[in-house]
Formats: structure tokens, sequence, C-alpha cells
């Protein structure tokens, strides 16, 4: 039986949208984790991104074992032939998937969309010998998935993270009851869908990403500088709470505590915060590092104090997991200042680092000062980062999860 349980499952399929998407390592180093564990990994996906600065696996996945959508415009016009003129029980499917819940027409709209990509798709998954079909993400890769399981006569389900739960959040329920197993990255994420899945609530599993540890460099010793350099990493967005960073520097500085912040990362609100860092007084003291490689970053992360990750919910109600980055900052020995919000606090507390309130930007002036000004502390806390994300997220460990139901589920 021990023996059963470490082979690693065949006859999934992932479906995605777009792949390799460069915000998503999180995903691909799952994928990877599991090439090494001895499965194959076959995607579905609708968009075909560059893969050209992927790692070798990652790219090979994408040039060999990916069946893509194609065009959008051909994708649909051949689902809805297919569909119509082969045995798949296409309009039932249709009726099935628009007897939902949906939140608007929209969404209605895109569920018979994703009933016609599946359509499309169908001959190729079937002749691939696919038996279960996993969506990354519950917003519509899910509905690609559920329609396409529903025509073929296969099992789905999914690994659900963030933005497809709190700001997506399209019949998660009906998703749910549909599913043979759902998987998702932090306990806050797993509480509510059991609370929505009401009698589906066991289908629920609780599987953190996790760190490829011997991909990681060596932790660098914390630098002493007088004027101390912190790092915040990742999309301009709003979720994110950079401008509530932005306003906490100026605010240190004003105290007469002036900090340095080298901000990775590119999106649509760089103008924005420049132009905000420009007003603050703080421009000197700002760094917009632009999107750097996964090294690049590591990189920076070492040269740097601490890291903060200042997450707030946006106003689609759109909030972040756990972001990977706090991960890897741990996994370097640096401790780190995140707000109370989602999974932030499963791994942030004052042993590894700081908590406070999001769009608190006082708060986040107290907690990196104070974290700063005692550099004992700052030590400590930084080895217990450490210490903690070694112990539980090493992913040859996590993803075994996910590997031992899948093969339950298949065998």
């Amino acid at each position: 039986m021990a023996a059963e349980a470490r082979r690693a499952p065949d006859g999934v399929c992932f479906v995605m949208w777009g792949f390799p998407e460069p915000t998503q390592t999180f995903i691909h180093r799952e994928y990877q984790e599991m090439l090494r564990q001895g499965m194959r990994v076959r995607i579905l996906a609708g968009d075909r991104l560059p893969a050209g600065g992927q790692p070798d696996d990652v790219r090979g996945i994408a040039e060999n074992s990916t069946i893509w959508l194609g065009n959008p415009v051909l994708w649909f016009v051949k689902g809805l032939f297919a569909g119509t003129f082969s045995r798949l029980p296409f309009w039932r499917t249709q009726l099935w998937m628009a007897s939902f819940p949906h939140k608007s027409l929209l969404h209605r709209l895109r569920a018979a969309a994703m009933v016609c990509a599946a359509a499309s798709a169908a001959a190729k998954v079937r002749a691939a010998g696919v038996r279960h079909l996993h969506a990354q993400f519950g917003s519509y890769p899910t509905e690609l998935a559920m329609a396409l399981a529903r025509m073929l006569g296969l099992t789905c389900g999914g690994t659900w993270h963030a933005v497809d739960i709190w700001k997506d959040a399209n019949i998660l329920r009906e998703k749910i009851a549909n599913s043979a197993v759902v998987f998702t990255c932090t306990k806050f994420n797993a509480d509510h869908l059991r609370e929505v899945a009401g009698d589906a609530a066991d289908k629920v599993v609780l599987s953190y990403h996790g760190l490829d540890f011997s991909r990681l460099p060596e932790p660098a010793p914390i630098p002493e500088e007088e004027i101390p350099t912190v790092v915040a990493i990742g999309r301009l967005v709003p979720k994110k709470g950079f401008a509530f960073l932005l306003r906490a520097l100026a605010s240190l500085k004003e105290a007469g505590f002036p900090v340095r912040l080298r901000l990775v990362g590119e999106g649509p609100l760089e103008a924005e915060l420049r132009k905000t860092a420009e007003e603050l007084g703080i421009a000197e003291l700002v760094e917009f590092a632009g999107a750097l490689s996964n090294a690049e970053t590591l990189r920076v992360v070492n040269e740097s104090q601490l890291l903060v990750a200042p997450s707030i919910r946006d106003r689609q109600g759109n909030i972040d997991g756990i972001p990977n980055v706090t991960l890897e900052a741990m996994a370097l020995g640096r401790p780190v200042v995140g707000t109370r919000l989602s999974g932030i606090p499963e791994v942030v507390n004052d042993a590894t680092g700081a908590l406070v309130d999001p769009e608190d930007a006082d708060g986040l002036a107290g907690a990196v000062r104070s974290l700063l000004e005692d550099r004992g502390g700052l030590l400590r806390r930084g080895a217990a980062a450490r210490e903690f994300v070694l112990a539980r997220f090493d992913i040859r460990r996590n993803i075994r999860v996910q590997l031992d139901f899948l093969s339950d589920l298949l065998r």
C-alpha cells in the first residue's frame, strides 16, 4: 500500500488559460516537482505565451505536452460545429451550465463560451488518454474543465488561489459540488470555501505551495547599513498596497529615520507610485527596480534587511493569498512585515516579523522601525523565519499531498 501511495498518478491534464504565464512561477514550480516525482504533466491551455525565458522543464511541457485552444474565434466556431454535429452531449452541457446561478450575464456568457472551448478540444483530450481534468484557478478554467469532464465522462477538480475565490467568485458552491477535489493554498481560503461548499466541504483540501530549497541561494548575512534597506516585491497593482508603504517611508523620513526601499516589479500603477514618491519627498530613497528574474529578485532580497508585504483588499475584493516572495524572503532569513489579511498571518507573526492592519501606513512605519532598530531581534526573527519555512514549505513534501489524492482518485 505504501508503494502504491508513492506512485505518481497518470491521466491528469491541467487546465490553464495562458501558459507559461511569467507571474505564475508558483504553479510552474509545482509542475517541476511533479515531473521530478515521476508524473507526466499535461496541459490544456488557451493562450500560448512565449516560453523562451522559462526553465527547460517548463519549456518542455509547453512544447511537447500541451494542447492549445488557439484563436478564440476559431475554437468558438469549431466548438459550435463539433458540438452540434458530433456525438458530444454539447447542448445538454450548455443547458446544465446555464442552470447554475451565475453572478451576472457576463459570467453566464463566459461559461457558455467555455462549453464551446471544451467541445473544440474534446477529441484531442480523449485521444491523449486523459482521465482527470484539473483546473488552475476556480474561474473560467474550472468552467472549461467542468464542461469538458461532463462531455467526456471524466472527473474534474482544481487548485484555487486568490483572485478566483475572492474577486471572480462565480458559482463556487456548484463548482466544488461537481469537483472530485479542490486544493487551495491557504487555511484562510480553505475555511471560506468549506463554508461556501456546505455538504461538499470535505472536497476542499488545504495544500500549501512549497519552495524548492535546492534552487534558492544561500542566505547572506543581514547587512548593517547607516540607512537600512528594505525590499517589496510584486506587481504594481492596488492589492499589493505599495502606496501605503510609500507613506510609511515618508513618515519615517520625517521622524529622522530614513529607510531605503527597493521595489521590484512592474505594472499599471508605476507612474502613479513614482509621482507619489516625488510628492512625499522620498524619491531619492525609492528604487523602482522593474521586473527581475527570480535569481535577480533573490539577490535583491539577500542584499536587504527585511521584506515588506503591505497587502490590502482592493475595490474589486481581490486579495493576495500567501505571496510567494514572502516565503522566499523568509527562506533567506529575512523577517517580514506583513498585514493581517488572507493567509499572511499563517506565516508572519511576532516570531518571524511583524503584522499590521491593512492600509495602516503609520502601523507599517512603526513595525519597520521597531524591527530595524533592534539588530538582535532582527537576526532572531530572520533565523526563526527561515526555520519556519524550511519545516513547513518544502515542495517535495507539500506536492505529495496533491499527488496522493490524485493517485487515490485514479487508481
